[in-house]
């Protein structure tokens, strides 16, 4: 806070006090000095503890005596300089909101106007001056405490502006790295931590008959956990009406599942609905520690942390599905031949080794002509389900087209995949047969060696009679 409204003050008063009245000079010579030295206090740097924890009580107190002697040299009460020493009372409102503070400069301002009564006395300072020392002190105190309350709510105020400026612009950020990221409920819920200071944030998604799974967590390990539908529970009532839910006491008393362990245990808990064109699709549960005042800034930013991100989480999930589609052949749910040749490109660049297969089911040009389409269809289909039964998750089996298969076995020699392709040709379905070309990539091979290997192999079993695999070389 600027010196200079009060140092103008100050130097106005003692240039003026000697006009029209004499002007004792030794009481003056001290004035001076006294505020000499507040000028030195105030200026000080506050390096030590001491002189943090006193602030400026030091120089309010020099000023105060300074005042006093000024006071005694132009004649007491007479003077009319007394309203100077309520500068010290608002210099210290000003200046800091600790009481403490303000008690010191008071209880110099009662020195002030009580020492002279008692010491100096009639006539400078007569007994009826008693009655001015109690109004002055009185007035002071109103004014400082009252200034003080004030100033400590306009900081408080203008704190939480920019806090919540901050958070606003935390949320604006994170809102633009969901719609691109990877994982968006893990971001979701790790954005609460930084942002409102939560110790942790758990992301609920509605499960088998109306329960509730936790999908996402942050600030804790996440637990494959779910919330039936018990009455009472904040979780459930937040998803069900759409209405956040602040508790901030009796959370062990919570029905259910803990969603934190013991030592966990915050002290107050948001649970805030994610909405979906104004139907509840989850609920985020936002954990404060014990202290952090929650009300407010913290819980507002989380609710349109909580609308902003819904819709992002939906978008990724629409993407998400959109991208399986483009990668997945509708009638038999396999990935399809833009998936296959995506697999094959990241098996290239990374150098993998497989053995890959072209499975292709014998007449069935034939049987459709004779069973109808939809027979056919019947046919892709249970034959896919049936093969994609005896593989591994990490194996791959695609729909290149028509009634031919394609199928990457990772991790595996040609015996070993010769007898996953002889346990695969008997399981087509409707009495029908296949035929398969089978290869082996060999190291640094180009992919489309192999696969043209396997594809002459094919044509060597269909030439042979059909129902056989074939091995290329």
């Amino acid at each position: 806070m600027s010196l200079a409204p009060f140092g103008a003050t100050a130097l106005a008063a003692w240039l003026a006090v000697g006009t029209g009245v004499p002007i004792d000079g030794d009481p003056y010579s001290a004035s001076v000095g006294l505020l000499a030295l507040t000028t030195v206090l105030a200026c000080l740097p506050r390096r030590t503890t001491l002189s943090r924890a006193l602030g400026q009580v030091p120089a309010s107190l020099a000023f105060l005596g300074a005042v006093a002697m000024l006071r005694q040299a132009a004649g007491g009460y007479r003077s009319g300089i007394e309203i100077l020493s309520l500068v010290p009372v608002f210099y210290t409102a000003l200046s800091t909101t600790d009481r403490r503070r303000m008690l010191a400069v008071l209880t110099g301002l009662v020195g002030f106007y009580v020492l002279p009564i008692l010491i100096v006395g009639p006539p400078p300072y007569p007994t009826t001056q008693w009655r001015t020392a109690l109004v002055s002190v009185a007035v002071g105190a109103i004014v400082g405490f009252a200034t003080q309350r004030l100033v400590a709510s306009v900081t408080f105020q203008a704190a939480e502006a920019g806090r919540r400026e901050r958070m606003l612009d935390q949320v604006g950020r994170l809102v633009r790295r969901l719609l691109e990221s990877a994982d968006p409920r893990k971001d979701l819920c790790e954005g609460p931590l930084s942002i409102s200071e939560a110790a942790s944030v758990v992301l609920l998604e509605p499960g088998a008959r109306g329960s509730l799974l936790v999908t996402a967590a942050a600030g804790l390990e996440a637990q494959a956990l779910e919330l039936t539908g018990a009455r009472g529970h904040p979780a459930h009532e937040a998803f069900r009406d759409g209405r956040p839910r602040l508790i901030a006491a009796r959370l062990g008393e919570l029905p259910g599942p803990p969603l934190w362990a013991s030592d966990l245990a915050p002290g107050t808990v948001l649970f805030q609905p994610l909405l979906k064109g104004g139907d509840p699709w989850g609920v985020l549960v936002v954990a404060w520690p014990v202290g952090v005042e929650v009300a407010g800034s913290r819980a507002t930013v989380v609710a349109l942390l909580a609308h902003e991100a819904a819709a992002a989480i939906a978008r990724a999930d629409e993407i998400s599905l959109l991208a399986g589609m483009a990668q997945t052949d509708p009638l038999t749910g396999l990935p399809n031949r833009r998936a296959w040749d995506a697999r094959l490109a990241q098996a290239a660049a990374e150098g993998q080794r497989f053995a890959v297969a072209i499975l292709d089911l014998d007449n069935f040009k034939r049987f459709n002509d004779t069973h109808g389409h939809p027979a056919g269809d019947r046919l892709l289909r249970d034959t896919a389900a049936a093969w994609r039964e005896q593989l591994r998750c990490d194996d791959l089996l695609a729909r290149l087209g028509g009634e031919e298969f394609g199928l990457l076995l990772f991790d595996c020699d040609l015996s070993a995949a010769n007898e996953v392709v002889d346990r695969l040709r008997p399981l087509v379905t409707s009495e029908q047969t296949c035929s398969v070309g089978l290869a082996l990539r060999r190291t640094d091979e180009p992919v489309d060696f192999a696969l043209a290997r396997a594809d002459r192999a094919l044509y060597e079993a269909k030439a042979a009679g059909r129902d056989r695999a074939c091995v290329g070389v």
